[in-house]
């Protein structure tokens, strides 16, 4: 491929499929490398203190390994020593892996920023996801150096028993996805920074407290669920999805959550990272939004059916809570998209549009492509697709029987719910829209779109709770009301959900639902004619600018063609001279003498 035209070299895919396209991709990995891994790992191979890092810090994890199972066999079964090793070495791993990793992989990009060498890799024309698939393929090339000499290390719980050889190699598999993710999430903020010291800072004030909950909450906290979907996994120990593999037995539970899960939580925010890094590569009078929305369109409908496989799998008393949480969930990833796509320029730059003219590009990826509207559209339409799937696949959970309490007043609990979620959603893809059409910078729009969020969130309830004091003794109830239109008071209404008469309280709930869809949908109105206004006054000062560059290249074409005008006369002048001239005889130039 021509670095500078894009255009495939001879022999490229002669067919459009997906498939087709893959394979040559595939094929060109191994025939064409990416030079920027290239240029990497030769200028590593140049550090000699490489393998005497890894040396020490084989040497130092082998000491420790082996001084703790000579300190806990003397008084433990060789059994339970090997389980010990095992959670401890994979532990320790898991936190070189979270920690180095994206600490290594903000060393990239910043480091050439702050260098003075990024403008050279620009200037070779490499394009963007090029460049970032290099990045990424040089740093996770390095952590993975670590992995492999730590693999003797791993193998010693296995020689004290208790752990098969199975177990450790699926450790060590997960050891290499979760530093995919790792070294993501660095690269992913190091493309963001232009400081080598800011972005090894905020890589590691963030890479910690997420590596530390993830550990916890997916570690110690699943292995009770997991324990109790399979008693064979034991509950506690943080590292018990490798044992899941081997002891689960084999049915729906395990292709679901052992499988599709997994795959799914790589796949997901590896691709966002990726797209991320993308985009703040590209320039910004180029198209920065079409990587992510493609995500957004995928990941919408998978993590929409992640979050319903927990209604499928638990008893029928757990259903409601399961959905519950499932919706909670889902809903949360859709506030997060909102806050992403609250910087999207308010409409596509005029490169972006000639680039679409050019290519012709079809209408459906013009959606994708940069513009408020446009994502305000497509969060509307995914997220609310995707919220009453969510909804009716609850409700047919839950007429298949709920013991504690009876089917009709689930379904009617999770409709509150439902609509009252489904409509709040409408009115914050709304503000955010506002928001962006009417400030400058994405950041503004970003803080103003959380504080509003915060005190719609919280303001409601605080002054409840002042009406509820002030009130009259056995009117605290009613003071509730007030807290409509907060989104959390969509639980308060389900509490309601078993009384036949709903009360004023789900008839507030309803009534500012309702508020916020309407509020919701004035705001997009709104958003929608300020973008249209900023479009149309770019596009007159554009047409403004061509009409006076059309003005000065008129003038000069006119000004050229007025000196070749007169050269042309001049040379006709001369020529007419010298005819005249050549045409006298030797008589007339002696008479002209005389």
């Amino acid at each position: 491929m021509s670095v500078q035209t894009g255009s495939s070299p001879p022999g490229g895919p002669a067919s459009r499929r997906l498939a087709d396209r893959a394979l040559y991709r595939a094929g060109r990995l191994f025939s064409e490398p990416n030079p920027i891994w290239i240029r990497e790992l030769k200028q590593a191979a140049r550090l000699a203190r490489t393998p005497i890092v890894l040396l020490v810090f084989t040497m130092l994890m082998t000491l420790l390994m082996a001084s703790l199972g000579g300190i806990v066999s003397t008084d433990i079964a060789p059994a339970k020593t090997g389980v010990i090793l095992f959670q401890v070495f994979f532990s320790l791993a898991y936190f070189v892996v979270t920690l180095v990793g994206p600490a290594v992989a903000a060393n990239s990009i910043a480091s050439e920023r702050e260098g003075r060498t990024w403008e050279a890799v620009l200037l070779t024309g490499i394009p963007p996801g090029e460049i970032a698939r290099g990045k990424f393929l040089a740093a996770y090339t390095a952590i993975a150096m670590y992995v492999v000499m730590l693999a003797p290390v791993g193998a010693l719980p296995f020689l004290f028993g208790g752990i098969t050889a199975m177990e450790v190699v699926i450790a060590f598999l997960f050891l290499f996805l979760i530093a995919l993710l790792s070294v993501a999430f660095g690269l992913a903020i190091s493309s963001k920074m232009a400081s080598l010291r800011v972005a090894i800072l905020v890589t590691l004030l963030l890479a910690f407290p997420l590596s530390s909950c993830l550990f916890m909450a997916g570690g110690m906290g699943l292995s009770y669920a997991a324990h109790q979907a399979w008693p064979e996994v034991p509950d506690g120990p943080p590292i018990w999805l490798p044992v899941a593999y081997q002891r689960a037995p084999l049915g729906l539970d395990y292709a679901l959550f052992l499988v599709l899960l997994p795959i799914a939580a790589i796949v997901v925010p590896a691709w966002f990272l990726y797209q991320v890094t993308v985009a703040n590569l590209t320039s910004e009078s180029d198209d920065r939004s079409s990587g992510l929305k493609t995500w957004f369109v995928v990941s919408s409908p998978v993590l929409a059916a992640a979050a319903a496989v927990p209604a499928f799998s638990v008893g029928p008393g757990e259903r409601l809570a399961a959905i519950v949480a499932g919706l909670c969930a889902f809903l949360s990833f859709l506030t997060f998209c909102v806050f992403l796509f609250a910087g999207d320029p308010i409409g596509p730059s005029r490169r972006v549009e000639v680039h679409w003219a050019r290519g012709r590009t079809s209408r459906l990826r013009r959606f994708l492509g940069p513009g408020v509207m446009r994502s305000a559209a497509l969060l509307l339409a995914v997220g609310a697709l995707a919220i009453a799937a969510l909804w009716g696949a609850g409700v047919s959970r839950l007429v298949a029987g709920a013991p504690a309490v009876s089917p009709e007043v689930a379904t009617r609990q999770l409709g509150y719910f439902a609509v009252y979620a489904l409509a709040f959603y409408v009115f914050l893809v709304g503000l955010g829209a506002f928001l962006r059409a009417r400030t400058a910078s994405p950041m503004v729009a970003r803080v103003l779109l959380l504080t509003l969020l915060f005190a719609i969130a919280v303001g409601p309830w605080i002054v409840a709770a002042i009406a509820g004091l002030i009130a009259e003794h056995g009117a605290g109830e009613g003071a509730l009301v007030i807290a409509a239109p907060s989104p959390f008071y969509a639980f308060l209404m389900m509490s309601r959900a078993d009384q036949s008469d709903p009360g004023a309280l789900v008839v507030s709930g309803y009534l500012a639902a309702a508020g916020w869809a309407a509020f919701g949908l004035g705001l997009l109105a709104a958003a929608r004619t300020r973008c249209a206004a900023l479009i149309a006054r770019r596009d007159a000062a554009l047409a403004e600018t061509d009409a006076l560059l059309a003005q000065e290249d008129a003038a000069a074409l006119a000004a050229e063609q007025v000196a070749r005008e007169r050269a042309a006369g001049a040379e006709q002048a001369a020529a007419a001279h010298a005819a005249a001239t050549g045409r006298r005889g030797p008589g007339d130039a002696a008479d002209s003498v005389a």
